[in-house]
């Protein structure tokens, strides 16, 4: 599990009780199993303790091994904070909201902070994707907790789909291509790990009705695109699925005659990874009605979860609403205010791929909720359409809240949470 050589096998670590004046030894294939228990925050600081010790939790195969036994994982949440400058900083929602300690800034990837986006979050990792200057739609993958990072560098050349592969072409183009960080609409998008592979990847669907960058006008039969540089004509193309692996570079793709469904706006178009696939809210075409659609990395599938009858037509008399992941399980908020009441639902799918298994959790006095994990003690954290964060308990009540951020500052809530791990990317990926 450790990695570590053959000489230190067998050996003791020596450690002095000063209290009682004894000689503690220690065996070291036990300093291994002691340690993978430990939160990530504080194995960062036992890697000054020695040598040891700093090759033991530097070694890849024990961040896998934190990763998968870890008897309680930590998350955080990553805020945005523009006052002038930049400043990107964690919090410990856990902790009290009022508790200054609960937040730390953060060294970010040497790369202009105020200008990306965040494409997802997998196994301790952000992706992000620059979307302004030359660097346009470089990408970025970055462990918060370790400071690990790697950027990769768009394919320049080739801004649209349809110029960057076609099916009839025999040449492998390798790369990101320029599109990546043009989303506006018309796309889906997510980042997923595949274990079987050991890869990360980016998965982009379009329905097929226009390229990504934003609309300036059109009509039924061309575009005109503003990219960088200046407007760009192109056409309807065909819709498909892409799957961009991180270790190989290369893109595939899987072509569908038709994809049945209306995408619900760049707030629904981040993908959600649970259970090797990646998530989202969309209208189905064929009902009228609102589905999740799931894309099984592992099997190159696209397939539909089901809502309930009840909840599927609740959506459409509703304005505002999200698919999320809550302890681990699907789970969808929506947001309702009429002449007599205001209230936030939050429903959660308890068995996977269920529908019958849906079930409402939470009912909120606030119609503008949007919750963003439960805690610990059975409540659930999130932020209202203010800079304000709220804890509420299992019975709905709020319990605190709390505005970070001064009143001319730009606070970005919805950054990303990430598990706090020790993992850098394969070695294939390095």
């Amino acid at each position: 599990m450790t990695g570590l050589s053959s000489d230190h096998k067998n050996k003791k670590m020596r450690i002095n009780d000063k209290e009682n004046q004894n000689i503690v030894a220690l065996p070291e294939d036990l300093i291994p199993l002691i340690l993978v228990r430990l939160p990530v925050r504080s194995l960062l600081r036992f890697k000054s303790v020695c040598k040891l010790w700093l090759s033991l939790i530097s070694n890849t195969q024990f961040a896998k091994s934190h990763f998968d036994l870890a008897a309680a994982p930590t998350h955080r949440l990553l805020l945005k904070r523009i006052n002038g400058g930049s400043e990107i900083q964690s919090l410990d929602f856990e902790a009290s909201l009022r508790d200054d300690s609960a937040v730390v800034n953060l060294k970010f990837p040497p790369y202009n902070a105020p200008f990306f986006l965040t494409l997802g979050s997998c196994r301790g990792f952000i992706l992000l994707t620059k979307t302004m200057g030359r660097s346009e739609g470089d990408l970025i993958l970055w462990n918060p907790s370790n400071g690990f990072h790697r950027e990769i560098q768009a394919t320049y050349g080739y801004d649209d789909w349809d110029s960057w592969y076609h099916p009839s072409s025999t040449r492998v183009r390798q790369g990101i291509p320029r599109y990546v960080g043009c989303f506006v609409s018309g796309f889906l998008y997510g980042f997923g790990y595949d274990q079987s592979n050991d890869d990360y990847f980016l998965v982009l669907i379009r329905f097929g009705r226009h390229e990504p960058q934003a609309i300036e006008h059109g009509d039924d039969d061309l575009i005109v695109c503003m990219t960088y540089g200046g407007p760009k004509v192109t056409t309807f193309s065909r819709p498909r699925i892409e799957v961009l692996s991180l270790k190989t570079n290369v893109p595939s793709f899987i072509y569908g005659e038709e994809l049945e469904y209306v995408e619900l706006g760049r707030q629904s178009a981040s993908g959600l990874f649970l259970n090797q696939s990646l998530h989202w809210l969309v209208k189905s075409k064929a009902i009228g009605l609102h589905v999740i659609i799931a894309f099984d990395l592992v099997e190159r599938s696209l397939s539909e979860i089901p809502l309930t009858p009840d909840l599927a037509q609740e959506l459409t008399t509703l304005e505002n609403y999200h698919l999320t992941v809550l302890g681990g399980c699907l789970g969808l908020c929506c947001n309702d205010v009429g002449d007599d009441h205001e209230m936030t639902e939050i429903w959660v799918m308890k068995e996977y791929r269920v529908q019958s298994s849906w079930t409402r959790s939470f009912v909120l006095p606030e119609y503008d909720f949007i919750p963003i994990c439960f805690t610990v003690g059975g409540g659930v954290f999130g932020s209202d359409s203010s800079k304000r964060f709220e804890k509420f308990d299992d019975n709905g009540e709020l319990l605190e809240d709390h505005t970070y951020g001064q009143e001319n500052e730009v606070v970005s809530k919805c950054f990303g949470m990430y598990r706090e791990t020790l993992l850098t990317l394969p070695s294939e990926l390095s």
